[in-house]
């Protein structure tokens, strides 16, 4: 088989123990196995890897939503950790969710590796519309809710917006050479932000699509994306987190971090980042300086999200954990030792085709315990 033509979709049903492994694998393996057991944030077990995160606009909400590896939306209660509904439909790793509200109904909206999207209403979970969005793994997600216009974003390069009570496709969002990892609204909701794994971040005019602006910065993919006010926040395979002045559009801080980044959340004066390397960071922003890093996760922690003064995380390691922020943030001596602080120098450099390639093995491959 020549190497053009080597398979790289997903192995369903492929155990560890199907192929070689090196020591360093096996390690890996004993490693994970031992940390769980750590209870640490209260673990809600979930049936397969836990790819996105969202809560509820209602701050009395005792629920989430997420996305699984195992082709599913969930809602957990976070009180008790059952799961009230499952959505199915679905024949692909669902990668990113959303929440559209219309006529005091509650909708949900995601994003599939099957290259479609759905809208779901919550009550029934029925599916209302399905939107053949995109060529390739649609990956992100975002939702004007004044224009009720949902962005999407996918591997095939492209992002596309939608009529989310017709849905007609309005727009293509043309400029990006690689896959789109995240999007977001700005408060206003009239410029779109993309990330994309070709290290660029773009601003876009939403209602045309033309492209006002792109900000170049990091050394590789962009994973994460977070605009508040006048600051935009990005995580990246390079690293690092870098906040954004949005009116210059050049980075005025950048974080590092050992490991590559995949998710933030930025939480009053403080920055919280979830890594490939299973842990989670705390930086006060004003200083630059990481006061406090903790482990909990066993897999690379996929994804975040903050209400009132809880964190909630997901992970690759199939389970969802809540954190008391009032105790993160509480510096610890040994973490003196391998603090990250503020560099205006990058150094990093990574190659993005292999991440891609363990990203897509890792989601597709069977739990290996």
């Amino acid at each position: 088989m020549m190497f053009d033509e080597v398979p790289v979709g997903p192995r369903i049903g492929s155990g560890a123990d199907n192929f070689f492994q090196s020591d360093s694998d096996l390690a890996t393996q004993a490693r994970r196995a031992e940390k769980r057991e750590n209870k640490a944030g209260d673990p809600i077990e979930c049936t397969s890897k836990v790819l996105c995160l969202l809560l509820p606009e209602k701050t009395e909400s005792e629920y989430a939503y997420i996305g699984e590896s195992g082709f599913v939306a969930k809602r957990i209660n976070l009180s008790t950790g059952k799961t009230s509904k499952i959505f199915k439909g679905h024949t692909g790793p669902v990668t990113c969710i959303g929440l559209w509200y219309k006529d005091g109904e509650e909708y949900l909206i995601t994003g599939s590796w099957d290259k479609t999207i759905v809208k779901w209403d919550t009550k029934t979970k029925e599916s209302i519309h399905t939107f053949t969005a995109h060529t390739d793994f649609v990956k992100s997600l975002a939702i004007s809710h004044s224009s009720s216009i949902l962005c999407s974003g996918s591997s095939d390069k492209y992002i596309s917006s939608w009529n989310l009570v017709t849905g007609e496709k309005l727009q293509v969002f043309k400029g990006h050479s690689r896959g789109i990892e995240d999007l977001a609204f700005d408060e206003t909701e009239t410029f779109l932000f993309s990330a994309s794994s070709d290290r660029h971040i773009r601003k876009w005019n939403a209602s045309t699509g033309e492209c006002l602006q792109v900000f170049e910065g990091h050394l590789t993919s962009v994973y994460s994306l977070k605009i508040f006010d006048d600051e935009m926040w990005t995580a990246s395979a390079d690293k690092t987190v870098k906040r954004w002045d949005l009116e210059n559009g050049k980075p005025d801080t950048t974080f590092t971090h050992p490991d590559v980044v995949k998710c933030l959340v930025v939480a009053g004066p403080y920055l919280i980042t979830g890594s490939r390397d299973e842990m989670i960071r705390i930086f006060e922003i004003g200083s630059g300086k990481m006061i406090n890093e903790f482990e909990g996760h066993f897999d690379e922690v996929s994804c975040m999200a903050v209400r009132g003064t809880t964190l909630y995380t997901g992970s690759l390691d199939c389970t969802l954990r809540k954190w008391s922020i009032a105790d993160l943030k509480k510096s610890v001596d040994k973490t003196e030792a391998k603090k990250s602080v503020p560099s205006k120098k990058e150094t990093i450099s990574s190659k993005l085709t292999e991440e891609e390639e363990r990203i897509l093995a890792e989601l597709m491959a069977s739990d290996e315990d």
